[in-house]
Order: C-alpha cells, then structure tokens, then sequence
C-alpha cells in the first residue's frame, strides 16, 4: 500500500486491518519515516510490512545507477532503524523504471514491484 497521507489517520488505519485480520505491506518514503518515525513503528509493531519507496520520491529513470542505489539504501537504513528490518522490496515513485532502475535495485539485494489497484482511479469512478 502506497498513499500520500500524513500521519494522522495511520492509527485508523492499523485499527480497521487489525479488526478485518489483514495484514498489508506499506511502502514509505524515507522523508515520511523522518517526519514520522512513530507511526513507521507502530504499522511494523501491528505485524504489516513497511517497504521502501525512495527516499525523497525522485524520478528514478532519470538518476544514474549510483544515484538510485544511494537513495535506495538511505530510505532502507531510516526503515530499519525504526523497525530492525532491512527492506527487500521497493516500489519506484512514479512507476517509473528502466533496465538501469532494475540493475540498480537488483544489485542491492532488493526486487522491484508495481501496483495493481490505484485507488484514486477507483475512488474517482464510483
């Protein structure tokens, strides 16, 4: 789950999984585990996930490989600071990627990974 919202609504969040049983794996920008680094700790405390989504939400096609692993590895080492658990998946802002992208994060140790609901579209057409 990946969404622009600050932080006042997380514990809501965590609230309504916990009462469906539903565990979700949320991917963070590093600025936003700065910001808030409580309510990293309490969505990884509640059993979710919490996976990298840059580190300041560049457009990562057009930085170069060791730019990318930089702001990669940044956004891993706030996560797991707060959490204890290194990411293994990164979801590209934007949903842009390229080969060099890929090579990039793969070469970390770490897989790529896209969405399949975008909310916003859903939410816009009901």
């Amino acid at each position: 789950m990946t969404s622009p919202w600050g932080n006042e609504d997380t514990q809501e969040l965590i609230d309504i999984l916990a009462q469906y049983n539903v565990k979700a794996t949320f991917f963070v920008v590093g600025d936003w585990v700065d910001k808030y680094p409580e309510s990293v700790k309490a969505l990884h405390d509640a059993g979710h996930e919490v996976m990298n989504h840059s580190n300041t939400h560049a457009h990562m096609s057009k930085l170069s490989r060791e730019e990318i692993v930089a702001d990669v590895e940044a956004c891993n080492d706030k996560i797991e600071a707060v959490t204890g658990v290194r990411p293994t998946l990164i979801r590209p802002p934007y949903g842009e990627y390229n080969d060099t992208v890929i090579s990039a994060i793969r070469s970390i140790g770490m897989e790529p990974i896209q969405w399949d609901v975008d909310v916003s579209q859903t939410a816009s057409s009901l």
